[in-house]
């Protein structure tokens, strides 16, 4: 009869109590496990992509876009965690896109698994009046930032952060 037992490490892995010492094995991750990460602000209803000016009365969308290469991303799972950071030019109220969302789960990937799919594209609508605007409009410093996390989701505090990334994304005028 045959057992296994899995444990927590030791405290110290570096002197661990093998027989017969132990081999190390060398995975070739950057051939087998490369990322590539891409996020936008649209202003869907304006025909100019180039423009950093949203009207206040408009919705918008954040584009989240991971691709993921090679074959141990079908070994890996975990939760998918997304935000988008606003810091103000000048007067207005530091925010992240979670913190103004009636639903901030929107921004999460629960259970994600490598082995049913390694690209994600999660688009998430952000409602009218839902960025907070000065009298006179309010320039933002935008940037996005993912997290891939394992043991625990996005907000649980037990999760550790397998895979993360950030793209600044310009600054945004909310008018």
């Amino acid at each position: 009869m045959t057992t296994a037992t899995v444990t927590e490490a030791p405290a110290t892995p570096e002197v661990p109590d093998w027989l017969d010492g132990a081999t190390e094995i060398l995975l070739p991750s950057e051939r087998h496990l490369r990322a590539y990460w891409d996020a936008d602000l649209l202003d869907i209803d304006d025909r100019n992509v180039h423009d950093t000016i949203i009207e206040r009365t408009d919705t918008f969308k954040v584009r989240f876009r991971v691709y993921l290469k090679g074959r141990l991303w079908s070994c890996v799972c975990g939760h998918w965690c997304f935000d988008t950071c606003f810091t103000a030019i000048g007067d207005g109220k530091d925010f992240n896109l979670s913190d103004i969302l009636a639903n901030p789960s929107q921004l999460q990937i629960a259970d994600w698994e490598g082995c049913k799919s390694r690209y994600i594209d999660l688009c998430v609508d952000v409602p009218p009046y839902s960025v907070p605007v000065e009298r006179c409009g309010t320039l933002y410093q935008v940037g996005a930032k993912f997290e891939m996390r394992c043991c625990g989701g996005c907000n649980d505090g037990r999760g550790y952060v397998a895979v993360a990334g950030h793209e600044p994304q310009g600054e945004y005028m909310f008018v």
